[in-house]
Order: structure tokens, then C-alpha cells, then sequence
């Protein structure tokens, strides 16, 4: 097992004894940062999809137009 020497001034990191390496302990801290990446994944693709959606409706739209024009010049 690891020997962990407290950090000074932060409660939560921890210096491993035989690798000189920080632990962070912070398991709240953890599952928040984690919570927040998965909704930032989530909102980026949802923003995706709106704009591959808008994109389509351009396309429709243009089509429309042209649809519209060939009408017009008979």
C-alpha cells in the first residue's frame, strides 16, 4: 500500500511516497467535473444535430427557389 503525505494548504491532493507523484482524493470534485463533460458531450451534440438540420433546410430551401424561378420564366 502507497504511504500518502498530505499536501500543504489542499485538503484533498496527497503526495504518493514512493512514486513522489499527487493524488487527488477528491471524489465529489471528480464526479462534478465528469457530470459537467458529459454535459458539455451532450449539448455539443445537440448543436451538431441543429446545425446539420439547418443546413438541410438551406438546401430545401434553395431548391424551392429554383422550383419557384423555373415557374415564374413559363
Amino acid at each position: 500500500m502507497m504511504k500518502k503525505i498530505p499536501v500543504k494548504d489542499h485538503r484533498n491532493l496527497y503526495r504518493d511516497a514512493g512514486s513522489s507523484g499527487i493524488v487527488n482524493t477528491d471524489t465529489e470534485g471528480y464526479k462534478a467535473y465528469v457530470a459537467n463533460r458529459d454535459k458539455l458531450l451532450t449539448d455539443k451534440q445537440r448543436i451538431d444535430q441543429l446545425e446539420s438540420t439547418v443546413e438541410e433546410i438551406k438546401c430545401d430551401l434553395t431548391d424551392i427557389k429554383c422550383l419557384l424561378t423555373k415557374l415564374l420564366d413559363k
